[in-house]
């Protein structure tokens, strides 16, 4: 996943529309709000990871540099 690209704000935003198109059954905001902390929440996910990756890399380097 690549959480640059992640807009959590265009997401509820088309489910709104696919609402309003009759796509969909209207949503409740228990459901909205569960939508954008599951969006929210992978970006967390990967940003761990990111950080946790970089953390080794830099980790490492130093083990090589003592």
């Amino acid at each position: 996943m690549d959480y640059n690209n992640i807009d959590v704000d265009k997401i509820v935003d088309e489910v709104y529309t696919a609402e309003a198109e009759g796509r969909t059954r209207p949503m409740t905001k228990q459901e909205i709000m569960r939508i954008r902390l599951a969006a929210l929440g992978a970006i967390v996910r990967n940003m761990q990871e990111i950080v946790e990756k970089d953390h080794e890399l830099v980790s490492a380097y130093r083990a090589k540099g003592v």
